[in-house]
């Protein structure tokens, strides 16, 4: 599998973790995670379940393509059942034979890796004289963001950006015409306020990973490092199980 599309594949197995059968995704989204989508993306048979790279990325994950939007720029994968997901097994013949034979034998040290992480209260989103969602004022630096809808019942919106400010009072608040997460979200809030819900944000611009029980900071300059945080969030968020998680779909 081409290393482009892993990060697509790590996104789906986070997925797969939580439980999720289905993930719906917007283009952009999965722009943000492979930096950028091939001009070829526009194409329905891009999407196809074949042997190329990008389906390789989601079936690696125990996923196939459900359905396709191209003129809503999103797409929907579910879950391979057992059957399928063993027709549609990207193992190489010689491999598969081996494992007939038994199973494999375990090499290596156990894979140990946490993180840890500390939400900070940033206040609360209003809607504005205009009807727009205002935050409240965030920094200009990589993070993490949380928005937790209350009444009625709670949901949480956990997602990373390199600057914070900018995704949450410019992306959010006047999203542009092609950025359909930003469009969700800003649907979301506008319709959760109207209807005189709350919404309160957090933000983490720190935290750490453990690794073999070493302690050191997790880098959130990089993507990567804020992936694995918001990945630790939602797996966080899901296995508390007293709120709906409405990331992916």
């Amino acid at each position: 599998m081409s290393g482009k599309y892993h990060p697509l594949t790590a996104a789906l197995s986070a997925a797969s973790a939580r439980g999720q059968q289905d993930v719906e995704l917007d283009f952009d989204a999965i722009a943000d995670l492979i930096a950028g989508l091939p001009p070829s993306a526009g194409l329905r048979q891009w999407w196809a379940n074949t042997d190329h790279p990008q389906a390789r990325a989601w079936r690696a994950a125990g996923y196939r393509v459900q359905q396709v939007h191209l003129d809503r720029r999103r797409v929907r994968f579910s879950r391979l059942p057992a059957s399928a997901a063993s027709r549609h097994d990207i193992t190489p013949p010689q491999a598969r034979s081996a494992a007939v034979a038994g199973p494999p034998a375990v090499v290596g040290s156990p894979v140990d890796v946490r993180v840890r992480l500390r939400w900070t209260d940033a206040g609360s989103v209003v809607l504005d004289g205009t009807g727009k969602p205002a935050f409240p004022r965030a920094a200009a630096s990589h993070g993490l963001y949380r928005l937790i809808f209350s009444r009625p019942g709670t949901r949480i919106y956990i997602g990373e950006s390199e600057n914070l400010h900018r995704r949450l009072s410019n992306n959010y608040r006047n999203p542009g015409p092609s950025q359909q997460t930003s469009l969700r979200i800003n649907a979301l809030l506008r319709e959760h306020l109207t209807a005189g819900g709350t919404v309160s944000l957090a933000v983490a611009t720190a935290a750490t990973v453990v690794v073999d029980e070493q302690e050191r900071p997790l880098d959130l300059m990089f993507k990567a490092g804020r992936l694995l945080a918001e990945s630790a969030a939602l797996v966080a968020a899901r296995m508390a199980g007293d709120a709906q998680i409405v990331n992916l779909g």
